[in-house]
């Protein structure tokens, strides 16, 4: 299974993830608990392999906003509540991956209506793209499998679901990817 882990802000948490198997990395440059600057992404991107795909993650950016943070070595885009029409941020050549059911972008991500929440989605209830569709909202290590199983995801996203009294804690980084990647393979890495 594709596993991207989410908001992250340290070198501690960025090496375990990397050392545990993240397939991505998510930097957060809308304004949250998580918002890293660009002089911050740019130290930590420096620890990112590069067979990990290194995720910056946008609240309806600006396209300045965007262009100043593809400077860290950013591989895709990831947007949320985007005003701009998708194709204005095809100028810059990477994936993109939003959070809409609604989009041409490369990726679907099926997240909770807030971000980064820890709301857990029904995924029962989840229509499935047809498509490459990453599953977050809500995920820990203790209910990935289930989501996973009722959803089949092609990916899988976490952030809030690795924090422990709202920072990353190193040990659940590490059992959220490995039960993550006990469960299936990942199909698509694109």
């Amino acid at each position: 299974m594709f596993v991207k882990i989410c908001g992250l802000k340290t070198e501690e948490s960025v090496t375990a993830a990397v050392e545990a198997g993240a397939d991505a990395i998510g930097f957060v440059f809308a304004n949250s608990s998580r918002q890293v600057d660009v002089t911050t992404a740019k130290r930590l991107r420096q620890l990112i392999p590069n067979h990990v795909r290194v995720v910056g993650v946008f609240l309806d950016p600006t396209l300045d906003e965007v262009e100043t943070a593809i400077t860290c070595g950013l591989t895709d885009i990831q947007l949320h509540r985007r005003t701009l029409p998708l194709e204005t941020f095809r100028q810059f050549n990477l994936p993109i991956i939003e959070a809409s059911s609604e989009t041409e972008a490369d990726i679907v991500l099926l997240d909770a209506p807030t971000p980064g929440s820890g709301e857990t989605l029904d995924w029962l209830q989840l229509e499935r793209p047809q498509r490459t569709f990453w599953l977050a909202g809500g995920l820990t290590a203790d209910n990935v499998k289930q989501a996973m199983h009722d959803v089949r995801p092609d990916g899988v996203d976490v952030s809030s679901g690795v924090e422990t009294d709202g920072e990353k804690d190193i040990d659940k980084i590490r059992t959220f990817i490995r039960r993550a990647k006990e469960e299936t393979p990942c199909t698509h890495n694109q």
